[in-house]
């Protein structure tokens, strides 16, 4: 990343929507899209239907219509947008889930005993990979 793409990102105004950070200004602009093309689509269907629709379905044709006018708005605003975060995923150690599990107020005893209670369940979990992280100071117990 150069120093300017640094600086360009600093500037930026984000805002909280639904658990999600997002950049201010796309914000806006996906709501201005979607809006616009709700409505397009929603004043067309109130001008084309009446000439090849029933009187008292022109509101409902032209509310689907709308509708499409959103669905095409959300293909936009996705091609338009792509998503700025990166995931990094590290694989976590029996410690780490323990940690979690404390800080949940959970016992983690008690859910690796159900694991080992049933076998269905510990099967799912090692075709996941995720056995081990539950597992692995139970078999150093047994050990």
């Amino acid at each position: 990343m150069t120093e300017e793409k640094i600086d360009h990102d600093k500037n930026r105004t984000y805002v909280e929507v639904i658990g999600d950070t997002v950049y201010g200004k796309h914000l806006i602009m996906t709501i201005t899209i979607s809006v616009s093309f709700s409505l397009i689509g929603y004043f067309i269907g109130k001008q084309v239907f009446p000439s090849i629709a029933p009187a008292e379905m022109v509101k409902s044709y032209a509310l689907l219509l709308g509708i499409a006018g959103s669905l095409i708005a959300l293909f936009i605003n996705t091609l338009l947008f792509k998503p700025k975060r990166t995931l990094n995923e590290v694989p976590n150690t029996s410690d780490e889930l323990e940690n979690v599990y404390k800080q949940l107020h959970f016992d983690i005893e008690e859910e690796r005993q159900s694991i080992l209670d049933d076998p269905v369940i510990a099967q799912e979990m090692k075709e996941q990979g995720i056995y081990n992280m539950f597992m692995k100071e139970e078999e150093d117990k047994q050990k």
